[in-house]
């Protein structure tokens, strides 16, 4: 069935969606070439200039190169997943992780938390927590290094958090996302500076290598903070997701 543009965003944006999410999945791999701007026009049914900006899109973001030949999924490199990435596949997918993507869990087990976690989750001093960390990797190449705190009573109906089987990691996001409520929002937080010693050991990298640095909150719809996370990637990773931005500011409101 040919895909079929909705009037919820705009057009070329439901186009860039929608290659984005290939090429995250794994479903475009490196090199792939995407369909001509004439073909992707014909069959999502709208103008050549609209199917045109949808690829200059995907080129900004740097999933994709495009010269004379055609347009190509960019090299594995230039790509990362963020923690909405992984939300959204999981809830299309049943996994978070990309068809060709895997993971190496290193620890899974009930910790006591450094305080700046426990003030997070609201924790009574002496509280444990859920602290999980594995490597994602493409092939063999390493794509980040993850850590996240959960709180203890998670465990119960997820008891994958506590499991260090390098596979359960695949379907974790769903799990966690059905048990908590759903997943309702987040918010991300990024910056760049240089690896420490674990993490440049984890990525393949010598000890001060600039790396992105992120970290995530994740509130269920009862308003309960139910994932704490914290990941770095190494360099020349691009972080890429589509939001929306509230109405318009009007008097009296503060940014």
């Amino acid at each position: 069935m040919s895909p079929r543009v909705e009037r919820s965003s705009p057009p070329y944006i439901q186009v860039t969606d929608h290659y984005r999410s290939q090429i995250q999945d794994g479903v475009l791999a490196e090199g792939d070439r995407l369909p001509a701007v004439t073909a992707i026009a014909r069959e999502w049914g709208i103008a050549h200039a609209t199917a045109a900006k949808a690829i200059q899109q995907l080129q900004v973001e740097g999933l994709i190169t495009t010269s004379p030949r055609g347009s190509f999924v960019a090299a594995q490199s230039a790509r990362a997943t963020s923690p909405v990435d992984r939300l959204v596949r999981a809830r299309r997918t049943g996994s978070s992780a990309a068809a060709d993507e895997h993971h190496i869990v290193m620890a899974a087990g009930l910790v006591t938390p450094p305080s700046y976690v426990a003030d997070l989750l609201d924790l009574e001093p002496g509280a444990q927590v859920v602290r999980r960390e594995w490597v994602s990797l493409e092939g063999k190449l390493p794509r980040a290094l993850t850590v996240t705190w959960y709180p203890a009573y998670m465990a119960d109906p997820v008891p994958t958090l506590l499991s260090t089987d390098n596979g359960d990691v695949r379907h974790l996001t769903a799990q966690l996302d059905a048990a908590a409520g759903p997943i309702k929002r987040g918010r991300d937080f990024y910056h760049a500076r240089g690896a420490d010693r674990r993490e440049a050991n984890a990525l393949g990298l010598p000890v001060g290598s600039a790396i992105l640095a992120g970290a995530w909150l994740l509130w269920s719809g009862a308003d309960d903070l139910v994932e704490y996370g914290e990941t770095c990637l190494p360099p020349r990773s691009t972080v890429s997701y589509p939001y929306e931005v509230p109405g318009e500011v009007t008097e009296g409101d503060t940014l």
